[in-house]
């Protein structure tokens, strides 16, 4: 052990070397300023500070074995008593220095403590973080450190309040509360009150009430109704239900009952028990019946009988009715509805006899029926329709109300080629209930022909989503009574919850791409082909598009026609099993694609022509999230192989994608593939092909004379589909709709939304509380 004296001149020469003593060192190295390290990243140690009489000096040394790492009690520390240190600057020698030398010892665990309380005066909150979060890791049990991280936190968070960081904020008092509720409590729920606030004021000003009402709601479950946030926008929330009560009510005077609708049902979101807001809208609905139907796709036409656009078909139902519509799967076909009377088709198949009711043919007699008929079949007129052509070969009629249509040879569905709109049919027998009244961007509107009955809509007002998710908070709220669209992970999400109904339509649809252009590439199957091989079909499907593995939400095909399911096989009578999709395989793409150059390469060569440079496609699709979404995986997939593309979205009344487009996204409702491939790849067809085989095929179809060679004919037809690929298929989907309690008759599975509108009704209160 080393005297004091030795001690003495250590510490001396050490302090002298500390304090910038010793030799000379050349000018240029006294301008370097030493800089240490904070002390938390240094070697822990302590200081200790000589009295004046042994210099002062301030000497380094490895943390002293005080029990408990406290400093002994004044009276425990004689003069004379000596306490043993090693010198950071000697590890391997224990000296030995007086009581009655040292002034003062500075632990290295009160220094950091010390640190971080001056960097909280100086608004150093990184700096106090991470010295607080040190004492919290080695030195746990330090006195005053809990206190000093509670200070740390109320500080740390007013500075963030200061700074805007309300979220930041919020979440550190709560965790201040959370830990320490007995610290400063008056001073943190005041502090917890004013960011909250805050939050809730900026969620108002977004318009996102639902938000700033499910944070006030958390808040006040937490921490009680006393909180003078919550008092605030109780009385906040109370004001704005009562102004929209009395935007509501002078909308209502006005007979501006969409508007008034809209007031009501937002006063129902701001407060959903406040019984006012309900008697208002049962108010309005008696008056003014209506439902509103959020759809995913705008309609840009009106057509009930449109083969390839969603929302013609859909929003066509309520404005006209085809002569023959399509109601349900049969065991040989179709069923449908004749929309002037009734129907028959002759043993032979070879006359289909046309019956008119007087009371639902009004204003379109025999004869007129008649001439439409041959109209359709003649290639002078504008109705011409050459697949009706092919399979007619006469019409007569007997009396005003019997049309006989001869055909060529027995036909199993010749009706279903009739599922036209007639011209003139707004006005002159077949319109559908409802007539279009005002159209924008985001809303379409459809009033009543007819004198409406108790609780009938008398309008019906369709608001277009680019974004499913606002559709479904919006019928979660109130703002919609129906969704048309869903897909399958909120379709399981809400259908659990009250007052909601989610159903599915009874008819898969078939999604497909189908080449539109003369893209040289896209003539050839090869390249058709590769791009197949280049989609992994499958986990697009079951991934990003559904997240859902279940086949009966949807499921990949190898053809254009519905695979159907238990409830449906009758719909599969086209499908070939026999036929497996196209595997996912970018390898075989590739090859494909080296092919096709060879090939269009030679043939150029042949023509003593350049080879066609490929030109990036450009793939039309609906304005529809589902279908921008696969779209888009597409696209990038193709990129993976080495063919570029690119995509544009289609106006609603556009599905064909228009000129520039070389492929479109169809969504097709195949439901009868004996006529529909027809209407599909025919002379009228979107997908119209010159591909011999295939012509061959649809002749061959025309002539089947039962359902038997109808089966095999369209089979067949499904392996011609598969190996010349005139369209891409890519699968079929089961969609979902949403209804709320607010709508009562909606078919339960229908073919079509609309298909049996005239049974909707609004449940309305007639008491005289209801009226007030």
């Amino acid at each position: 052990m080393m005297d004091i004296r030795r001690w003495r001149w250590l510490v001396l020469g050490a302090s002298a070397l500390l304090l910038g003593g010793g030799p000379a060192v050349p000018s240029r190295a006294q301008d370097i300023e030493r800089i240490e390290p904070p002390l938390i990243d240094q070697q822990p140690f302590d200081l200790i500070i000589l009295t004046d009489e042994e210099g002062g000096d301030q000497v380094k040394v490895y943390p002293i074995d005080f029990p408990g790492r406290k400093l002994p009690p004044a009276d425990q520390r004689r003069p004379t008593d000596v306490l043993e240190v090693v010198l950071i600057q000697y590890p391997d020698r224990r000296y030995e220095v007086k009581w009655g030398s040292i002034k003062d010892i500075l632990l290295y665990e009160h220094r950091i403590y010390e640190e971080a309380k001056a960097a909280m005066q100086a608004k150093d909150f990184v700096t106090a973080f991470q010295n607080l979060s040190y004492l919290l890791q080695h030195y746990p049990q330090l006195e005053g450190l809990e206190e000093l991280r509670r200070e740390f936190i109320l500080e740390s968070a007013q500075d963030r309040f200061r700074r805007g960081e309300l979220r930041q904020t919020l979440s550190a008092l709560e965790e201040l509360i959370a830990s320490s509720p007995n610290f400063r409590p008056d001073v943190v729920r005041n502090a917890l009150s004013r960011v909250v606030d805050a939050l809730v004021q900026e969620y108002y000003e977004r318009g996102d009430l639902g938000n700033a009402k499910k944070l006030l709601s958390r808040i006040q479950d937490r921490y009680g109704p006393d909180l003078p946030v919550v008092q605030k926008w109780d009385q906040r929330l109370l004001q704005l239900a009562m102004e929209k009560k009395a935007e509501a009510e002078r909308l209502l005077a006005q007979k501006r009952y969409r508007e008034a609708r809209r007031a009501a049902v937002q006063m129902l979101g701001i407060l959903p028990d406040l019984a006012e807001a309900r008697e208002l809208i049962d108010e309005i609905n008696r008056i003014h019946p209506m439902v509103r139907v959020g759809v995913m796709q705008r309609a840009g036409e009106l057509d009930p009988t449109s083969l390839v656009n969603w929302s013609a078909r859909r929003a066509g139902g309520l404005v006209y009715q085809a002569l023959f519509q399509f109601l349900e799967t049969g065991s040989e076909g179709g069923k449908y509805r004749f929309a002037l009377g009734d129907y028959q088709l002759t043993d032979d198949r070879q006359q289909l006899i046309l019956s008119l009711d007087p009371h639902r043919s009004k204003g379109y007699p025999g004869f007129k029926l008649a001439q439409m008929l041959i109209d359709r079949a003649d290639p002078a007129s504008t109705l011409y329709d050459p697949s009706w052509a092919a399979v007619m070969r006469a019409v007569s009629t007997s009396g005003s109300n019997q049309v006989v249509v001869q055909l060529r040879r027995p036909n199993v569905l010749p009706h279903a080629l009739m599922q036209w709109v007639l011209p003139d049919a707004d006005t002159e027998g077949l319109p559908g209930p409802y007539r279009l009244n005002t159209q924008d961007q985001t809303e379409t509107s459809f009033v009543l022909r007819e004198p409406a009955q108790p609780g009938q809509p008398v309008e019906i007002v369709e608001v277009f989503y680019e974004d499913p998710k606002v559709a479904v908070n919006d019928l979660l709220r109130g703002e919609l009574d129906v969704l048309d669209q869903l897909y399958p992970v909120d379709a399981k999400r809400i259908a659990a919850l009250p007052g909601i109904t989610v159903s599915s339509y009874a008819l898969p649809t078939t999604h497909m791409l189908i080449p539109v252009s003369d893209h040289p590439f896209l003539q050839n199957v090869k390249f058709r082909r590769a791009l197949l091989y280049a989609t992994d079909r499958e986990g697009m499907l079951h991934g990003e598009l559904l997240d859902s593995q279940d086949l009966d939400d949807g499921r990949v095909l190898s053809g254009p026609f519905p695979v159907g399911d238990k409830e449906h096989d009758t719909l599969a009578y086209a499908y070939n099993p026999d036929v497996p999709p196209i595997d996912y395989s970018p390898h075989l793409a590739r090859l494909l694609l080296v092919m096709t150059q060879k090939e269009m390469a030679s043939a150029a060569l042949k023509r003593g022509e350049q080879p066609p440079k490929f030109e990036p496609l450009l793939v039309g699709c609906p304005d529809f999230e589902f279908a921008r979404v696969a779209v888009q995986a597409m696209i990038q997939q193709w990129k993976n192989v080495g063919v570029d593309a690119e995509m544009k979205i289609l106006p609603p009344q556009q599905v064909d994608g228009g000129s520039g487009c070389d492929l479109v996204y169809v969504i097709a409702t195949m439901w009868e593939p004996a006529t529909d491939v027809e209407r599909l790849l025919g002379g009228n067809g979107i997908a119209r092909t010159d591909n011999p085989y295939v012509i061959h095929e649809l002749e061959q179809l025309r002539r089947a004379r039962n359902w038997r060679e109808v089966r095999t004919v369209m089979q067949e037809m499904h392996q011609l589909i598969a190996y010349h690929l005139p369209v891409l298929p890519l699968w079929q989907v089961n969609d979902r709709f949403a209804v709320t309690s607010t709508v009562q008759g909606i078919r339960r599975q229908p073919v079509a939304l609309y298909e049996n509108v005239r049974q909707w009704r609004l449940p309305v209160d007639q008491t005289p509380a209801a009226r007030r």
